[in-house]
């Protein structure tokens, strides 16, 4: 069996123009956020998680168990008292789905793992997503993303290696008001490996060290390159209670180096040491952060956690206080809004994204066995942020046409704001087939030292997220979720301030079991037809109807 998967997945890496696959995820297992974590391993992740759609409309992933659901909320809840409905968690370790929509898009996912031998194990994922008939909405565009993943886990008598190699391929077309466009390729190569030790910190030093290099770049245009490194080392030890082994002392440091180059160069670099420990009702850690920046200051903030679990740990009420600086990368913009066009010979002067304040606290509770709750709140002080901008210079002129096109495109803007978040999620298991979760963000922004502008831009002032899958019967299987999205504020080409439409879109999906590991599926995307936009005059999809097939093996 073993054999056959690995001829299957060769083969359909070599038919593949399409491809794609992302980072293996690093930390599957969570043993618990406010918890001491004496022994840091990780379990084998044996299915790549599906690449993002990075064109910026809602992932329409109504099938939860083969898709993560694509909307980020501002704050990550994870719990050592939680119960989470397992979404994205199968038997098999390979699948395939293959599907049509009725704008003439294909989609493709092909992720597979294999066992070469007791020491090696090799995943591989390929997608495809394109759309080969115009978005004729506000602005015409069309679009196709291929991407493309290997890593390898390698397993040694003093820990494991893991290795990995990302390949991500988009393109974007910029339609003018005639049937020419202006074509955007944007490339990136990701590579890199991390090792893990073996055993635990307990009166041990345990160590993770990784590193990763990546390099982002339109044909023809910009290019950024980055590297970057990680090393966490860690001591536990019954320093305070030496009686009690399950209430330990964690002695960490985490360090962190970011070089990033477009144009100039960026380097950041941070150490974060700090002191955890636990009781039978308490978790506490204590550090601080350390920035190093190259042509900066350097920078000082607080790391500060603390939980209290009540009612026999059906309850924990958590607080955090810290911040940090990060580089704005031409990756990470070009991922969010593709059809972004400042000149980045400058970008590097855009400096540092610093949040110098962040506070969150909140409630986590398990109502029941099978009830997860959160609510919480969230403020932070962030400098240097990227909003996006009309670019009223973005033109095109076409062999034998003396017209000159406006096309639709962004440049960027850099200002400093305060967020204020506050946050609500439940996970439910209302019964053995029946799996059910809930997001709320409601969020408010302000502008500090601005006096041309009132609002921040593309920010919601809500999002919501409800999803949902039933299993009916051995045969059917039915999914639902539900985005919906506050009004937001957006600058026309007149340099004037707009609002955004609210936005709200359905999906719905079943699957018809054929065999036992073989499924037809039909998936509706944006049930209502709504045309909104994630940014003005932004290319929007609308009612789209998928059918294909799933194939687990």
């Amino acid at each position: 069996m073993k054999t056959k998967s690995l001829i299957i997945s060769i083969l359909f890496v070599c038919l593949a123009f399409i491809a794609n696959a992302q980072q293996h995820n690093e930390q599957i297992t969570v043993e618990g956020s406010y918890r001491p974590q004496i022994k840091r391993s990780e379990r084998l992740v044996k299915m790549p998680e599906t690449p993002e759609n990075k064109f910026n409309i809602p992932e329409y992933k109504a099938e939860t168990k083969d898709f993560n659901y694509g909307y980020n909320m501002e704050f990550e809840t994870m719990s050592a008292v939680s119960y989470k409905a397992d979404y994205g968690v199968e038997e098999k370790s390979n699948f395939l789905k293959a599907g049509l929509g009725t704008r003439l898009s294909p989609l493709f996912l092909f992720r597979h793992y294999s066992d070469l031998s007791r020491t090696m194990s090799i995943g591989v994922g390929v997608k495809h997503y394109s759309s080969w008939l115009n978005l004729d909405d506000y602005k015409k565009s069309s679009f196709m993303n291929n991407n493309f993943n290997v890593m390898t886990v390698n397993k040694f008598k003093g820990g494991q290696l893991r290795s990995f190699v990302n390949y991500k391929y988009d393109m974007y077309h910029l339609r003018a008001d005639v049937d020419n466009d202006n074509g955007r390729n944007i490339h990136s190569v990701n590579a890199g490996a991390k090792w893990l030790a073996n055993g635990s910190s307990y009166r041990n030093l345990y160590s993770e060290v990784g590193g990763d290099v990546r390099s982002t770049w339109i044909t023809g245009a910009t290019q950024e390159n980055q590297l970057n490194a990680k090393a966490h080392l860690a001591y536990s030890d019954n320093w305070i209670n030496n009686k009690n082994v399950d209430n330990l002392q964690t002695a960490a440091a985490d360090f962190e180096m970011n070089y990033n180059n477009i144009y100039q160069g960026q380097m950041l670099f941070a150490v974060n040491p700090y002191f955890t420990m636990n009781g039978s009702f308490y978790h506490l850690h204590a550090g601080i952060r350390l920035d190093f920046k190259e042509g900066d200051v350097m920078g000082l903030y607080p790391d500060v956690m603390g939980s209290v679990f009540v009612l026999d740990n059906m309850l924990e009420f958590y607080a955090k206080f810290g911040g940090r600086s990060k580089i704005n990368t031409f990756a990470d913009i070009v991922a969010e809004n593709p059809f972004v066009t400042t000149n980045f010979t400058q970008f590097s002067e855009f400096g540092y994204e610093k949040t110098r304040l962040d506070f969150q606290a909140g409630v986590k509770s398990k109502l029941a066995n099978n009830i997860d709750a959160h609510f919480g709140v969230r403020y932070r002080n962030v400098k240097n942020s990227v909003f996006y901008v009309p670019d009223k210079d973005f033109y095109a002129t076409y062999d034998d046409d003396v017209t000159v096109y406006h096309l639709q495109a962004f440049g960027l803007s850099i200002m400093d704001c305060n967020v204020v978040n506050v946050l609500a999620d439940l996970r439910w298991k209302a019964m053995d087939k029946l799996n059910l979760a809930a997001e709320l963000s409601v969020n408010s922004y302000s502008l500090k030292n601005n006096a041309l502008y009132k609002h921040v831009w593309y920010k919601p002032s809500f999002t919501m997220n409800i999803r949902g899958d039933y299993e009916f019967d051995e045969i059917w299987t039915f999914n639902a979720s539900m985005m919906m999205m506050g009004k937001r504020w957006a600058l026309n080409l007149n340099d004037e301030e707009v609002t955004l439409d609210p936005a709200f879109d359905i999906q719905l999906g079943a699957d018809y079991q054929i065999q036992e590991d073989l499924a037809a599926f039909v998936e509706i995307h944006n049930l209502f037809h709504q045309k909104y936009q994630f940014y003005y005059n932004y290319p929007s999809l609308g009612f789209e109807i998928f059918v294909g097939l799933k194939y687990r093996f």
